[in-house]
């Protein structure tokens, strides 16, 4: 399989778990309910960036690339951008917990 490219259309049928933001999960003592989210189905005739990455809490990704998304992500939004998704080799409590870490709310960057 090749990789996705600037312009092409998103996969059918990816399927990924992951845990919905909300204000009762907020705290590291709370976990929520991890989800099957149908990107295809979510993505659809969205402007969508994704990016990925080796994993959850490594340095470089935790220092650079999620916060400087959350930097310029109102930035990124006029720039008719409906979806940042970040992808890695994690389960969907340790992106919950590093989403948390990185202060990302209301699904504003999907972890």
């Amino acid at each position: 399989m090749s990789g996705i490219k600037a312009g092409d259309s998103f996969p059918s049928d990816v399927v990924f778990s992951y845990i919905p933001y909300t204000e009762e999960a907020d705290k590291f003592n709370v976990c929520g309910i991890p989800i099957n989210y149908n990107a295809s189905k979510e993505w659809a005739d969205k402007k969508v960036i994704l990016f990925a990455l080796p994993g959850a809490f490594t340095p470089v990704c935790s220092a650079n690339h999620v916060p400087e998304y959350k930097e310029k992500l109102p930035e990124i939004r006029e720039k008719g951008v409906d979806v940042v998704a970040v992808l890695a080799y994690n389960d969907a409590y340790v992106m919950s917990a590093w989403a948390k870490a990185n202060g990302v709310k209301n699904d504003d960057i999907v972890c």
